[in-house]
Protein backbone atom coordinates (compact mmCIF):
# COMPACT_ATOMS: atom_id res chain seq x y z
CA UNK A 1 0.00 0.00 0.00
CA UNK A 2 2.85 2.20 1.00
CA UNK A 3 4.68 1.59 -2.21
CA UNK A 4 1.66 2.39 -4.33
CA UNK A 5 0.69 5.85 -2.79
CA UNK A 6 4.73 6.46 -2.83
CA UNK A 7 4.25 5.32 -6.68
CA UNK A 8 1.20 7.68 -7.28
CA UNK A 9 2.85 10.68 -5.78
CA UNK A 10 5.99 10.26 -8.03
CA UNK A 11 3.67 10.09 -10.91
CA UNK A 12 1.86 13.62 -9.74
CA UNK A 13 5.03 14.96 -9.37
CA UNK A 14 6.10 13.77 -12.86
CA UNK A 15 2.84 16.07 -13.82
CA UNK A 16 3.95 18.87 -12.12
CA UNK A 17 6.86 19.20 -13.29
CA UNK A 18 6.08 18.27 -16.84
CA UNK A 19 3.53 21.09 -17.09
CA UNK A 20 6.06 23.44 -15.12
CA UNK A 21 8.56 22.71 -17.76
CA UNK A 22 6.31 23.55 -20.89
CA UNK A 23 5.44 27.08 -19.14
CA UNK A 24 8.97 28.35 -18.69
CA UNK A 25 9.00 28.34 -22.44
CA UNK A 26 5.53 29.12 -23.00
CA UNK A 27 5.63 32.07 -20.35
CA UNK A 28 9.07 33.26 -21.66
CA UNK A 29 10.90 33.82 -18.73
CA UNK A 30 13.52 36.67 -18.55
CA UNK A 31 16.38 35.54 -20.77
CA UNK A 32 19.10 36.29 -17.73
CA UNK A 33 16.71 34.10 -15.85
CA UNK A 34 16.26 31.57 -18.21
CA UNK A 35 18.88 29.25 -18.79
CA UNK A 36 19.62 28.86 -14.96
CA UNK A 37 16.22 27.94 -14.65
CA UNK A 38 16.12 25.41 -17.68
CA UNK A 39 19.55 23.93 -16.05
CA UNK A 40 17.50 23.81 -12.91
CA UNK A 41 14.45 22.11 -14.62
CA UNK A 42 16.50 19.76 -16.09
CA UNK A 43 18.59 18.44 -13.03
CA UNK A 44 15.71 17.66 -11.07
CA UNK A 45 14.65 14.39 -12.54
CA UNK A 46 18.31 13.18 -12.37
CA UNK A 47 18.09 14.14 -8.60
CA UNK A 48 15.33 11.77 -8.28
CA UNK A 49 17.15 8.84 -10.21
CA UNK A 50 16.97 6.75 -6.78
CA UNK A 51 13.11 7.30 -6.94
CA UNK A 52 12.83 6.22 -10.25
CA UNK A 53 14.83 3.17 -9.73
CA UNK A 54 13.43 2.40 -7.01
CA UNK A 55 9.68 2.73 -8.90
CA UNK A 56 10.52 0.53 -11.22
CA UNK A 57 12.59 -2.37 -9.36
CA UNK A 58 15.53 -2.24 -11.70
CA UNK A 59 18.03 -3.72 -9.86
CA UNK A 60 19.62 -4.68 -12.47
CA UNK A 61 20.89 -1.04 -12.36
CA UNK A 62 21.70 -0.55 -8.97
CA UNK A 63 25.85 0.62 -9.63
CA UNK A 64 24.49 3.95 -10.06
CA UNK A 65 22.36 4.08 -7.23
CA UNK A 66 23.00 7.11 -4.74
CA UNK A 67 25.08 9.23 -7.78
CA UNK A 68 22.07 11.86 -8.29
CA UNK A 69 21.78 13.65 -4.87
CA UNK A 70 24.37 16.70 -5.78
CA UNK A 71 21.55 17.63 -8.47
CA UNK A 72 19.47 18.55 -6.02
CA UNK A 73 22.27 21.17 -4.92
CA UNK A 74 22.65 21.95 -8.62
CA UNK A 75 19.35 23.02 -9.15
CA UNK A 76 18.82 25.07 -6.33
CA UNK A 77 22.25 27.03 -6.66
CA UNK A 78 21.04 27.78 -10.67
CA UNK A 79 17.74 28.77 -8.60
CA UNK A 80 19.94 31.21 -6.82
CA UNK A 81 21.61 32.81 -10.19
CA UNK A 82 17.85 32.99 -11.64
CA UNK A 83 16.03 34.68 -8.75
CA UNK A 84 19.35 37.42 -7.93
CA UNK A 85 18.92 39.78 -11.81
CA UNK A 86 15.61 39.96 -10.51
CA UNK A 87 16.90 41.16 -7.05
CA UNK A 88 19.77 43.11 -7.95
CA UNK A 89 20.08 45.38 -11.09
CA UNK A 90 24.36 44.07 -11.12
CA UNK A 91 24.49 40.79 -9.99
CA UNK A 92 28.01 39.42 -9.18
CA UNK A 93 29.01 35.88 -9.75
CA UNK A 94 30.44 34.35 -6.69
CA UNK A 95 32.47 31.21 -7.82
CA UNK A 96 32.22 30.52 -3.47
CA UNK A 97 28.52 29.72 -4.57
CA UNK A 98 29.26 26.74 -6.11
CA UNK A 99 31.79 25.26 -3.76
CA UNK A 100 28.80 23.30 -1.71
CA UNK A 101 28.06 21.70 -5.30
CA UNK A 102 32.05 20.52 -5.51
CA UNK A 103 31.75 19.20 -2.00
CA UNK A 104 28.37 17.11 -2.44
CA UNK A 105 29.89 15.52 -5.33
CA UNK A 106 33.13 14.64 -4.36
CA UNK A 107 31.79 13.14 -1.11
CA UNK A 108 28.95 11.53 -3.28
CA UNK A 109 31.26 9.49 -5.05
CA UNK A 110 31.90 7.42 -1.85
CA UNK A 111 28.93 5.58 -2.54
CA UNK A 112 31.08 3.68 -5.14
CA UNK A 113 32.81 2.10 -2.21
CA UNK A 114 29.89 -0.03 -1.37
CA UNK A 115 29.42 -3.22 -2.80
CA UNK A 116 25.86 -3.41 -5.66
CA UNK A 117 24.35 -6.26 -3.58
CA UNK A 118 23.92 -3.88 -0.72
CA UNK A 119 22.81 -1.42 -3.35
CA UNK A 120 20.33 -3.76 -4.76
CA UNK A 121 18.59 -4.57 -1.26
CA UNK A 122 18.56 -0.75 -0.49
CA UNK A 123 16.16 -0.21 -3.39
CA UNK A 124 13.77 -2.13 -1.27
CA UNK A 125 14.83 -0.83 2.58
CA UNK A 126 16.97 1.46 3.06
CA UNK A 127 19.77 0.99 5.21
CA UNK A 128 19.97 2.30 9.12
CA UNK A 129 22.74 2.79 11.73
CA UNK A 130 26.07 1.68 11.50
CA UNK A 131 27.60 5.33 10.84
CA UNK A 132 31.13 4.20 10.89
CA UNK A 133 30.82 1.19 8.29
CA UNK A 134 27.86 2.80 6.03
CA UNK A 135 29.15 6.32 5.67
CA UNK A 136 28.83 6.38 2.48
CA UNK A 137 25.64 5.68 2.04
CA UNK A 138 24.69 8.87 4.59
CA UNK A 139 27.23 11.32 3.50
CA UNK A 140 25.75 12.62 0.40
CA UNK A 141 22.20 13.08 1.83
CA UNK A 142 23.36 14.86 4.80
CA UNK A 143 25.75 17.14 2.85
CA UNK A 144 22.73 17.57 -0.39
CA UNK A 145 20.53 18.84 3.19
CA UNK A 146 22.55 20.91 4.57
CA UNK A 147 23.27 22.37 0.91
CA UNK A 148 19.87 23.25 0.16
CA UNK A 149 19.57 24.73 3.51
CA UNK A 150 22.34 27.11 2.76
CA UNK A 151 21.07 28.13 -0.50
CA UNK A 152 17.91 29.03 0.56
CA UNK A 153 18.87 30.72 3.75
CA UNK A 154 20.67 33.13 1.42
CA UNK A 155 17.81 33.29 -1.55
CA UNK A 156 15.47 34.24 1.66
CA UNK A 157 18.07 36.94 2.55
CA UNK A 158 18.07 38.36 -0.59
CA UNK A 159 14.23 38.55 -0.93
CA UNK A 160 14.02 40.33 2.22
CA UNK A 161 16.81 42.90 1.87
CA UNK A 162 15.24 43.41 -1.55
CA UNK A 163 11.76 43.93 0.10
CA UNK A 164 13.48 46.45 2.99
CA UNK A 165 15.12 48.61 0.58
CA UNK A 166 12.14 48.45 -1.85
CA UNK A 167 10.18 51.77 -0.46
CA UNK A 168 13.49 53.70 -0.91
CA UNK A 169 13.38 52.55 -5.17
CA UNK A 170 9.69 53.35 -5.98
CA UNK A 171 6.86 55.08 -5.56
CA UNK A 172 3.87 52.54 -5.69
CA UNK A 173 5.67 48.61 -4.45
CA UNK A 174 2.22 47.20 -4.33
CA UNK A 175 2.80 45.52 -7.67
CA UNK A 176 6.92 44.77 -7.29
CA UNK A 177 6.94 42.75 -4.09
CA UNK A 178 7.69 38.95 -3.98
CA UNK A 179 5.80 37.80 -0.96
CA UNK A 180 4.82 34.41 -2.53
CA UNK A 181 8.73 33.41 -3.85
CA UNK A 182 9.66 34.60 -0.35
CA UNK A 183 7.10 32.11 1.44
CA UNK A 184 8.05 29.17 -0.75
CA UNK A 185 12.11 29.98 -0.20
CA UNK A 186 10.76 30.03 3.56
CA UNK A 187 9.27 26.46 3.32
CA UNK A 188 12.12 25.48 1.59
CA UNK A 189 14.51 26.05 4.20
CA UNK A 190 11.96 24.40 6.39
CA UNK A 191 11.69 21.11 4.57
CA UNK A 192 15.90 21.08 4.03
CA UNK A 193 16.10 20.98 7.68
CA UNK A 194 13.73 18.49 8.07
CA UNK A 195 15.49 16.44 5.83
CA UNK A 196 18.74 16.86 8.22
CA UNK A 197 17.09 15.52 11.19
CA UNK A 198 15.59 12.29 9.22
CA UNK A 199 18.81 11.81 7.95
CA UNK A 200 20.82 12.13 10.85
CA UNK A 201 18.38 9.81 12.82
CA UNK A 202 18.85 6.78 10.17
CA UNK A 203 22.46 7.53 10.27
CA UNK A 204 22.56 6.80 14.22
CA UNK A 205 19.95 4.51 14.51
CA UNK A 206 17.74 7.09 16.57
CA UNK A 207 14.97 6.38 14.40
CA UNK A 208 14.94 3.31 11.73
CA UNK A 209 12.54 4.46 8.57
CA UNK A 210 12.90 1.92 6.21
CA UNK A 211 12.41 4.27 3.28
CA UNK A 212 13.90 7.24 4.46
CA UNK A 213 15.33 7.71 1.62
CA UNK A 214 12.51 8.05 -0.55
CA UNK A 215 11.18 10.74 1.88
CA UNK A 216 14.25 12.51 1.92
CA UNK A 217 14.04 12.43 -2.27
CA UNK A 218 10.73 13.14 -1.57
CA UNK A 219 10.74 16.17 0.78
CA UNK A 220 13.67 17.70 -0.81
CA UNK A 221 12.22 16.80 -4.54
CA UNK A 222 8.79 17.68 -3.52
CA UNK A 223 10.66 21.59 -2.19
CA UNK A 224 12.41 22.16 -5.03
CA UNK A 225 9.79 21.41 -7.85
CA UNK A 226 7.33 24.30 -6.01
CA UNK A 227 10.55 26.44 -6.42
CA UNK A 228 11.06 25.91 -10.10
CA UNK A 229 7.52 25.99 -10.65
CA UNK A 230 6.64 29.52 -8.76
CA UNK A 231 9.54 30.75 -10.73
CA UNK A 232 7.65 30.17 -14.28
CA UNK A 233 5.61 33.08 -13.56
CA UNK A 234 6.32 36.24 -14.81
CA UNK A 235 6.89 38.66 -11.79
CA UNK A 236 7.51 42.90 -12.01
CA UNK A 237 10.38 43.56 -10.38
CA UNK A 238 12.58 46.61 -9.41
CA UNK A 239 15.81 44.75 -9.45
CA UNK A 240 17.67 47.30 -6.80
CA UNK A 241 20.84 49.74 -8.22
CA UNK A 242 22.43 49.68 -4.43
CA UNK A 243 25.34 48.55 -3.06
CA UNK A 244 24.11 47.36 0.32
CA UNK A 245 27.80 47.12 1.96
CA UNK A 246 28.08 51.04 1.46
CA UNK A 247 24.92 51.75 2.40
CA UNK A 248 25.21 50.15 5.79
CA UNK A 249 28.36 51.73 6.20
CA UNK A 250 26.74 55.58 5.73
CA UNK A 251 29.31 57.73 4.67
CA UNK A 252 29.68 60.56 2.47
CA UNK A 253 31.75 63.70 1.92
CA UNK A 254 30.54 67.30 2.21
CA UNK A 255 31.17 68.07 -1.37
CA UNK A 256 28.88 64.40 -2.61
CA UNK A 257 26.18 65.84 -0.53
CA UNK A 258 26.54 69.29 -2.19
CA UNK A 259 26.35 67.69 -5.45
CA UNK A 260 24.10 64.94 -5.34
CA UNK A 261 21.74 67.53 -3.96
CA UNK A 262 22.39 70.00 -7.19
CA UNK A 263 22.05 67.48 -9.44
CA UNK A 264 19.18 66.22 -8.28
CA UNK A 265 17.00 69.59 -7.89
CA UNK A 266 18.15 70.22 -11.35
CA UNK A 267 17.09 67.44 -12.85
CA UNK A 268 13.72 67.22 -10.96
CA UNK A 269 13.08 70.59 -12.18
CA UNK A 270 14.15 70.25 -15.84
CA UNK A 271 12.81 66.75 -16.39
CA UNK A 272 9.24 67.34 -14.16
CA UNK A 273 9.90 63.87 -12.42
CA UNK A 274 7.80 64.71 -9.88
CA UNK A 275 4.50 63.98 -12.27
CA UNK A 276 6.27 60.98 -13.44
CA UNK A 277 4.14 57.66 -12.63
CA UNK A 278 5.71 54.55 -10.95
CA UNK A 279 9.16 56.72 -11.23
CA UNK A 280 12.14 54.20 -9.76
CA UNK A 281 14.99 55.19 -8.34
CA UNK A 282 17.33 53.27 -11.02
CA UNK A 283 15.58 55.40 -13.87
CA UNK A 284 15.62 58.60 -11.43
CA UNK A 285 18.96 58.60 -10.80
CA UNK A 286 20.10 57.36 -14.22
CA UNK A 287 18.83 60.37 -15.45
CA UNK A 288 20.15 62.93 -13.06
CA UNK A 289 23.66 60.81 -13.27
CA UNK A 290 23.58 60.21 -9.25
CA UNK A 291 24.94 57.27 -7.86
CA UNK A 292 21.81 55.55 -6.19
CA UNK A 293 23.52 54.23 -3.01
CA UNK A 294 25.20 57.71 -2.30
CA UNK A 295 21.58 59.47 -3.14
CA UNK A 296 19.88 56.66 -0.40
CA UNK A 297 22.43 57.19 1.74
CA UNK A 298 22.10 60.72 1.78
CA UNK A 299 18.58 60.45 2.06
CA UNK A 300 19.15 58.17 4.98
CA UNK A 301 21.44 60.09 6.73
Amino acid sequence: MTSAINDYFLYALLGIYAIGFVRLFVQKVNLRSGRWLTAAFLCWPVFMLDEWLRMANATGLASIYGLSEVFAVIAITCCYRAIKPMLLAYPTARKRLWWPVVVTGVFQCAILLIPVDDKQLWLSSSPHGQPLLLWPAYIASLLTGFSVLLIGILITEHIQMYHRHLPEQAVDIKNLKMPRLAGVMGSLVGVAFMSILLVTAATFGFFPVPFWEGFHHLMIGTAILVVLFSLTFIRRTSPSPLDYERLDEGKATPYEISSIISKAERYTIESKAYKVRFLTLSEFCKGADIDPTSRIGLATY
